[in-house]
C-alpha cells in the first residue's frame, strides 16, 4: 500500500529509517540481507555514510519503496504495513493467589492513555495489594494498571503489570520506559513494550496490536523498568 506525497526536506537517512519501519524490518534484517554489519545500517540512517548507489535498487525493493523516493522524496512514500497480531501465549507470568506474600504494601498506579499510544502514569497509588513472591522485599516495586490495546494479548486493558525497577534491561522481556525517573505523586509519560534488542543508542521494541517492531532513542527514553509478572483482570 502506498500514499503519494510531495517532495520534502528529509534526508536520505531519515527516509531509509522511515521506509524500514514502514516495512516492519529491523536494522539487523537489512544488515543480514546485504551481509554487512548492523552498524553500517545505523550509519546510513544517521547520514554518517550512504549506501552504495548500486545497492539502492535492491534496497528500495527490500523496503517496498522506489529509488526516486529514497533519493529525493519524489513520488510515492511507503506507509506502514498493517499486520494482524499473531496468536501467542503470554510470556509474562500471571501471578496466582498462592504466591502472594506479606501485607498489602504494593502500590498500584493508574495509567491514562496519551498520544501515540503512550501512557500517562500518575504516581499516586490508587490501591495497595499483597506482593507476589517475585517482588518480596523489593524496594520501590510497583504495579501499573494497563490501558490501551497495543500489547494484547500479553496485556489486556485492566491487567496490572508488576514492575521491579532495579533489574537490568534484558532482551526478550517486557519493560516500562520513562523519559525521566518516576517521582512520588508526579505524572510521567511511559510506554510498555517487549524489549527485543538494544545497543548504546537505541531500544528495539515490539508491540502486538498493530504488530510492529520499532526503535526508540535511549536519550529520549533512558529509564527502563523490568516487568516481572502481572495480575490478570480477565
Amino acid at each position: 500500500m502506498i500514499a503519494t506525497t510531495r517532495t520534502d526536506s528529509t534526508s536520505l537517512g531519515q527516509r531509509l529509517r522511515q521506509a524500514r519501519e514502514a516495512a516492519g524490518l529491523t536494522q539487523n534484517d537489512i544488515a543480514g540481507h546485504f551481509g554487512i554489519k548492523r552498524v553500517s545500517v545505523t550509519q546510513w540512517e544517521a547520514d554518517t555514510t550512504r549506501p552504495d548507489m548500486e545497492r539502492l535498487p535492491e534496497l528500495a525493493g527490500l523496503l517496498k519503496t522506489d529509488v526516486a523516493w529514497l533519493l529525493d522524496a519524489s513520488g510515492a512514500a511507503p506507509v506502514p504495513i498493517v499486520r494482524e497480531p499473531k496468536p501467542r501465549a503470554s510470556r509474562t507470568p500471571i501471578i496466582p493467589g498462592d504466591e502472594l506474600v506479606g501485607g498489602r504494601d504494593l502500590p498500584i498506579y493508574a495509567a491514562a492513555m496519551g498520544g501515540e499510544g503512550h501512557m500517562i502514569v500518575t504516581f499516586e497509588a490508587i490501591d495497595w495489594v499483597k506482593r507476589p513472591a517475585v517482588l518480596q522485599n523489593v524496594r520501590g516495586g510497583y504495579g501499573i494498571l494497563v490501558g490501551g490495546e497495543s500489547m494484547i494479548p500479553a496485556y489486556w486493558p485492566g491487567d496490572t503489570a508488576l514492575v521491579n525497577p532495579h533489574l537490568q534491561p534484558a532482551r526478550d522481556s517486557d519493560a516500562v520506559f520513562f523519559h525521566t525517573p518516576p517521582k512520588e505523586r508526579g505524572d510521567e509519560e511511559a510506554i510498555i513494550k517487549r524489549l527485543v534488542g538494544m545497543n548504546d543508542r537505541e531500544w528495539t521494541l515490539e508491540q502486538y496490536r498493530p504488530a510492529k517492531t520499532f526503535t526508540e532513542s535511549r536519550v529520549d527514553w533512558p529509564i527502563c523498568h523490568r516487568v516481572v509478572g502481572k495480575y490478570n483482570a480477565r
